[in-house]
């Protein structure tokens, strides 16, 4: 099963929704899992997926918290969201990102407003949908501090080999985008070598991190078929079989039960 674990349709950049989900299952993509950057974006996302038979993800990003104020107040309104449909699986975008914060202004606020999203889908058993970038000690400071850590991944991997094993060894799940083809990406093909097939899931990050040879273009659902397949090639594997396994992760990792 064929599935984009990681796009944002509610993006301005994705112009007609419907156009996109239809093309993405005539590429083969049988499901699409939304993910979320803010509370409004959040319940645009769930609204999306109600509409369209698709699944979704609450929460809100690190490059998204100047939005937040009572981290609270949010955390009550994210979990009303969360109640309010069954087409939410899991808590995310969260995580923690210093890429364009080389002073770490925000790092006090990334750590508050993804540690209450952390607490939040442990209590509600929900799987976490973690974005980290250039921020492997504070993201390792807060896992290995947490009495209980909830399921998840960490999407469009952009860590370390030994970043790498600790997550592995935690549990999660590892997800790659369209930035795995880049010619560029020696490094992050390094690291795809190194993820247990049972713990590799795929995604477009739509509409960003548009794959080669598309790249440039505003990505797409659909474009999860040429991720599949160039990770199928580097780990001289069949497509097919990069796609059932991966879809079988996705499956087990959101309690879903679609086959």
């Amino acid at each position: 099963m064929l599935i984009d674990t990681h796009c944002h349709l509610t993006d301005a950049k994705i112009v007609d929704v419907k156009k996109t989900i239809n093309e993405a299952h005539n590429a083969g993509v049988e499901m699409m899992f939304l993910q979320s950057t803010s509370i409004e974006d959040s319940r645009r996302a769930v609204a999306i997926a109600e509409q369209e038979g698709l699944y979704a993800t609450v929460g809100v990003h690190p490059e998204d918290i100047d939005n937040v104020g009572n981290v609270e107040e949010m955390i009550a309104e994210l979990e009303k969201i969360v109640g309010g449909s069954k087409r939410v699986i899991g808590i995310g975008e969260i995580g923690l990102d210093f890429y364009w914060d080389k002073e770490k202004k925000t790092k006090e606020k990334q750590i508050q407003i993804f540690s209450a999203q952390m607490e939040l889908a442990v209590r509600l058993k929900l799987p976490v949908v973690i974005h980290m970038r250039e921020a492997e000690e504070e993201c390792f400071e807060i896992l290995t501090k947490m009495g209980t850590l909830p399921r998840g991944e960490f999407h469009c991997f952009a860590g370390s080999e030994k970043f790498l094993k600790f997550v592995l060894k935690m549990g999660f799940y590892v997800g790659f985008a369209g930035n795995v083809t880049f010619k560029s990406a020696a490094g992050l093909r390094e690291i795809l070598h190194k993820v247990p097939l049972n713990r590799l899931l795929i995604e477009t990050d739509s509409p960003y991190l548009a794959p080669e040879p598309v790249r440039g273009t505003v990505n797409i659902p659909a474009n999860v078929k040429i991720v599949a397949t160039a990770i199928a090639k580097e780990l001289a594997l069949d497509t097919q079989k990069i796609e059932e396994q991966t879809g079988k992760n996705a499956l087990c990792l959101y309690s879903l039960d679609i086959l």
